[in-house]
């Protein structure tokens, strides 16, 4: 955790940084200059800067809690945009399993920072993977209807949509830009922070493991990204007898008789392995001891099922220390694309998995900024016009 006097100094720097880039582009008029202008205000705005200036030079977005009817019911998203007559780029953006809520303070500024660049933002809202720390496939689908209804909206210009996702939510929106039925319509798609196969994500959890070509390292799990691993895991079991059994032991924490945990299926036994923790070859030998319908469920959530029907611009960005999907997978999908081109890759080191925080000394700090400021631009420059 920095101190209080080495964060604002942080702040300081990036916000003096960020200052000189507007002060630059101030006094020019072309449409490259108006991109920088709003990247760089957007900047200092997503990393709380000490210098915030962009409420100052733009009009103030209103936020509307709309729903919308869809095949299972009823969808729910916020948008946030400039109230006015024209039309406007649009993103939607999917926080994923047990994202940040809709008055959360860090999603609020996203959604008001990016109305201020030019878009109309709708937040995607999932009750199953938002609030329950699980994976739902079915939201890959609500994706596609969300994405259809803010396609129709009148303050829309539909030339100029895409999709953004944050985590699991990441992950999700590329495979939903795959479907058949939006993707001529997703003009891009930014990936933060999201996982390429879930295959290997969760053979990674397994194994306390991360691997990369050749290499494999130990990997801290976050809390989060195992409770999610365990639900799903544990959902996935075809009795539901020995599903009972491994959540009083594993979630619940509650103490289960030996002659339990010994008489489980096949499918049990692997099961209780995975929780428990294994190697990543044994992981991979386990894994085929799960049931049918969960591993086709793995592989239709897996980005690197779906990455061959892409046709959008693909905006890549991870954070190289994070603990709750490794860098390895975004690394992966980057390569993946690397015959297609017309995609950007970016790693940083100024965030904690997907909300804004670091330890790098300063000039660290102002480099990693001016990452995101390359990575924002092509996305601010579609707002542009």
């Amino acid at each position: 955790m920095r101190s209080l006097v080495g964060k604002w100094s942080y702040q300081l720097y990036v916000g003096v940084g960020m200052l000189l880039v507007l002060l630059t582009v101030i006094f020019t008029l072309s449409p490259q200059a108006v991109t920088s202008l709003h990247t760089s205000l957007f900047v200092l705005q997503v990393l709380h800067a000490p210098v915030s200036p962009q409420p100052w030079v733009t009009g103030a977005p209103v936020r509307q809690r709309v729903t919308y009817p869809r095949p299972d019911g009823q969808g729910m998203g916020d948008i946030y945009r400039i109230p006015d007559d024209g039309q406007r780029a649009a993103v939607l953006i999917f926080l994923g399993a047990n994202a940040a809520g809709q008055d959360d303070p860090d999603v609020v500024n996203l959604g008001h920072a990016l109305a201020r660049t030019g878009y109309a933002v709708m937040f995607h809202w999932s009750p199953t993977m938002g609030q329950r720390a699980n994976i739902d496939e079915a939201e890959v689908e609500n994706l596609v209807w969300a994405f259809r209804y803010l396609l129709e909206q009148d303050f829309v210009d539909k030339e100029r949509v895409g999709l953004g996702g944050f985590s699991v939510g990441a992950s999700f929106a590329l495979v939903a830009a795959a479907d058949s039925g939006i993707r001529d319509e997703v003009v891009f798609v930014n990936s933060f922070g999201g996982y390429y196969s879930a295959k290997d994500l969760f053979l990674q959890i397994a194994s306390r493991s991360r691997f990369y070509e050749e290499q494999q390292e130990t990997w801290e799990v976050d809390r989060l990204t195992w409770q999610v691993f365990a639900n799903e895991l544990l959902e996935g079991l075809e009795s539901p007898a020995e599903r009972e059994i491994l959540t009083r032991h594993f979630i619940e924490k509650e103490s289960v008789a030996a002659e339990d945990l010994h008489g489980l299926s096949e499918q049990g036994q692997a099961v209780n392995q995975l929780l428990i923790g294994t190697t990543l070859e044994q992981a991979g030998v386990l894994y085929e001891d799960l049931s049918p319908q969960f591993r086709k469920q793995i592989e239709y959530i897996s980005p690197s099922a779906h990455v061959k029907d892409l046709e959008s611009r693909l905006m890549i960005m991870h954070d190289d220390g994070d603990l709750l999907i490794p860098v390895v997978e975004s690394r992966r999908l980057a390569e993946a694309l690397g015959h297609r081109g017309n995609f950007r890759y970016t790693e940083t080191k100024i965030f904690d998995h997907v909300r804004p925080g670091s330890s790098e000394g300063l000039w660290g700090l102002a480099q990693e900024a001016f990452k995101l400021y390359r990575h924002m631009y092509a996305i601010v420059r579609v707002a542009s016009g």
